[in-house]
């Protein structure tokens, strides 16, 4: 049966009928790689989302499958190493969400990269992600490099290294995901709301009770084991586990620490760049992506 809200019924029939080797709930990339995985495993699986899938961070992205070149300069070689053997992955499993996007990285005299630490940085870096050949870094010089984006600041211009990173997008990225794992035989649905927990006579989680924002119907998900994958939201969903870790107190007291990343979008008109590009700020020397996409 195919993926789609024409079969919501039949998915909440099959809630009733089954018990799960595993719950997913969050329909971001994690929860949809681990319902993939275990889908492609054998166990049955049943993937919840309280909203759309892939509605929050995995829709928010910098849309990079990053080859981690930003951990070279703090010496985390197997982080690099790691990062461009699964972007390679992702390439090789959806060719057609996932493409080359080549990125200059412009040196400035002054600025937190030198043309020789550059030159050197991206060798290492092509060596541990294992980039193929025909995508290894290339040096150019400060005309070439204005030939790409002529709009760069000329003053102290040096030159710059030309590398290979890979976009996507993340949503559909996650949608073909959860797409695999159906096929494979999970049962997912979106629009559907954790509202509490079925416990078995110790204490322990073995499903979850969700209600159908489409209709408010309430469903019973039985299952076998359970996992939080709401990502920010993580903390969230562990209150409606343990209800007396909501006061003021233990508000305070979270161990989930949350990041932010910024995106600026710049009408086209007003930002004309063609090339993306990689570079550090002038004052802190943290490093900035610039990338075109659309108008």
């Amino acid at each position: 049966m195919s993926l789609s809200s024409l079969n919501r019924r039949h998915t909440f029939l099959q809630f009733k009928e089954k018990t799960y080797d595993l719950l997913v709930i969050g329909g971001g990339i994690t929860g949809a790689g681990i319902a993939l995985d275990a889908a492609s495993r054998g166990m049955s699986v049943a993937l919840v989302d309280k909203s759309d899938f892939a509605e929050g961070t995995s829709s928010r992205s910098t849309k990079l499958v990053h080859g981690g070149l930003r951990y070279l300069k703090n010496f985390q070689f197997k982080v690099v190493a790691d990062t461009g053997k699964e972007r390679s992955i992702v390439h090789q499993n959806g060719p057609h969400v996932t493409h080359r996007e080549p990125m200059l990285l412009p040196i400035h005299k002054g600025g937190g990269l030198g043309r020789f630490t550059t030159s050197l940085g991206l060798r290492f870096y092509d060596y541990l992600a294992g980039v193929k050949e025909d995508e290894r870094r290339a040096m150019l010089k400060a005309g070439d490099v204005l030939a790409k984006v002529p709009n760069l600041k000329k003053e102290g211009l040096k030159g710059g290294g030309y590398y290979v990173e890979y976009r996507t997008d993340d949503a559909r990225l996650t949608i073909e995901v959860i797409k695999k794992a159906h096929e494979l035989g999970a049962d997912v649905i979106n629009y559907a709301e954790v509202k509490a927990f079925n416990y078995d006579d110790s204490g322990m989680v073995e499903g979850a009770v969700i209600t159908d924002k489409a209709t408010n119907n309430t469903y019973l998900i039985d299952a076998r084991v359970v996992v939080n994958a709401t990502g920010p939201w993580v903390e969230n969903l562990e209150r409606i586990i343990n209800p007396k870790n909501d006061s003021a107190k233990d508000q305070q007291n979270e161990r989930l620490l949350l990041t932010k990343g910024v995106h600026i979008v710049f009408d086209k008109a007003r930002f004309p760049l063609e090339q993306s590009i990689y570079f550090d700020t002038e004052y802190d020397k943290r490093m900035i992506f610039a990338i075109p996409r659309g108008n």
